[in-house]
């Protein structure tokens, strides 16, 4: 836990916000006030960035509801820096279509469902309950290509997720990294989501690229997080703010930790150092 006086020096120039688990619930409803607190913050000039495992058509949809209508949104767990208003991408990394299509085939043969991400659309093989109920969650369409394999290899997608029951996705995890070691950032993202992006992509690489892009410098970079996809960057910022219902490790990386109802309370601090 960060102590009052590191908090009352730090002075934010942008805060970097994970959606689910973070801002929202698994129910997609937020805290009293969050939006509220959101603009705020973009008043006294504090850019507030989505930083997220989504897509970005999910992304947009959702940042909007929040009261984020332009400016830059990272997602896919930094695989994809875009323009929230008009959707232009700035800085995309796709996975290599040969280590994609040999992941696609490993997860088939698991018996375990593989959802694809290309050009911002869900492409499945077959739409099981898993995938709609993850199109669901994200409240996206899915397209089902005739051959996944062969498709990921002919145009790389941005990100491969397994989807799963959480026991499995417990059992399974460590193997999957194991595997794919040296090769690719494997990472929970959600208790049943599994995530394949290319080895160099981190929320934190997006975010250092975004910053110096707008200049702004990372010790005034406020991130906040809950998951183990978050760790990267609660460590990477100049003050790192974990939900007090996050895992362990995860809390651990934070500079602070406050239960999720309390978001509000902090931006709005945030806010107040800013101004």
């Amino acid at each position: 836990m960060t102590s009052p006086v590191v908090l009352a020096s730090f002075r934010p120039a942008l805060v970097g916000a994970d959606l689910d688990g973070t801002l929202i619930g698994r129910d997609l409803a937020w805290a009293d006030g969050t939006p509220e607190a959101l603009a705020g913050l973009r008043a006294v000039g504090v850019r507030t960035v989505i930083c997220t495992g989504r897509m970005l058509q999910s992304a947009r949809r959702m940042a909007e509801r929040l009261g984020i209508a332009a400016g830059p949104v990272i997602c896919y767990q930094g695989a994809l820096v875009a323009d929230l208003a008009g959707g232009e991408w700035w800085r995309h990394v796709p996975m290599d279509g040969e280590t994609a299509a040999e992941v696609v085939r490993h997860v088939t043969a698991m018996g375990c469902q593989i959802n694809a991400y290309i050009d911002d659309e869900l492409c499945v093989e077959e739409v099981t309950r898993w995938a709609r109920r993850y199109a669901e969650h994200v409240e996206v369409a899915i397209e089902t290509v005739p051959d996944l394999e062969a498709a990921v290899r002919r145009r790389p997608p941005t990100k491969l997720v397994l989807v799963t029951a959480t026991e499995q996705a417990d059992e399974i995890l460590p193997g999957l990294q194991q595997r794919w070691h040296g090769r690719l950032y494997v990472v929970r993202s959600q208790p049943e989501y599994i995530e394949f992006v290319d080895l160099s992509v981190s929320k934190s690489g997006a975010l250092a690229w975004l910053c110096e892009r707008l200049g702004v410098a990372r010790e005034q970079v406020a991130t906040m997080g809950d998951g183990m996809n978050d760790v990267d960057m609660l460590r990477w910022a100049g003050l790192g703010v974990a939900v007090a219902e996050a895992a362990a490790p995860v809390r651990a990386a934070a500079d602070l930790v406050v239960p999720r109802a309390d978001i509000p309370a902090l931006l709005r601090e945030l806010a107040e150092r800013a101004s």
